[in-house]
């Protein structure tokens, strides 16, 4: 009698340990990328509110939704940090989020970041996999912020070049200031000015009011 009973019950705790197992499955970088935001516990894609079911790119063996781009498939900068990427943070209509990812470049490229006015775009990015759109006037100010920490000169022209790609020939006007001083740092940089002298430009006038 009391098997009878305990069956249920086993059942049960089979069921649950199942779901841990696809759950622990779930959180590891798919690729096997070290420096994945799910290896590194900095993970933007997964979490408690969740993310949506993707039956698309992320039902390929060899795309992990956290560390690769949708666009061009290869690995991104993770972390909270991450001034190099755009992640997707919209909610959609099943209650997850969509949390797919692309590199700042990429998307720019392809027309889906920036002012694009055919999207309808000022200083925002368009996920390919949702169409929800993603504000990146907190990206401009990070790329101006890492200018703080560089000493490649390299580095400093190729993110303030990003910068201005993002916002050059927007309506905003607190934004069409901040273009002329990108503009002039850029000229700087080429001229052989210190890093510093350049970030002491731009600090105090990185910072682009919402509409």
């Amino acid at each position: 009698m009391a098997s009878v009973i305990d069956e249920p019950l086993k059942r049960q705790h089979r069921q649950k340990r199942i779901a841990s197992e696809d759950e622990k499955s779930v959180l590891q970088c798919k690729v096997g990328n070290p420096n994945c935001g799910i290896n590194l516990g900095e993970s933007l894609a997964q979490g408690a509110i969740g993310v949506m079911p993707c039956d698309v790119c992320c039902a390929e063996p060899d795309f992990c939704r956290e560390c690769l781009c949708l666009l061009c498939g290869k690995k991104m900068r993770c972390g909270f940090n991450a001034y190099t990427s755009v992640r997707c943070f919209a909610r959609l209509s099943g209650g997850g989020f969509c949390g797919h990812a692309a590199h700042l470049m990429c998307a720019l490229e392809c027309q889906l970041a920036g002012v694009v006015k055919q999207l309808g775009l000022d200083m925002e990015y368009v996920c390919r996999r949702c169409d929800s759109k993603t504000d990146l006037r907190g990206h401009v100010v990070r790329l101006l912020d890492s200018l703080r920490y560089s000493s490649c000169r390299f580095t400093v022209e190729k993110n303030l070049g990003t910068a201005l790609r993002i916002i050059q020939g927007t309506e905003d006007g607190g934004a069409k200031c901040l273009v002329h001083h990108l503009q002039t740092a850029i000229q700087m940089i080429w001229k052989g000015s210190d890093i510093r002298v350049v970030y002491d430009l731009l600090d105090g006038k990185k910072e682009i009011p919402a509409d």
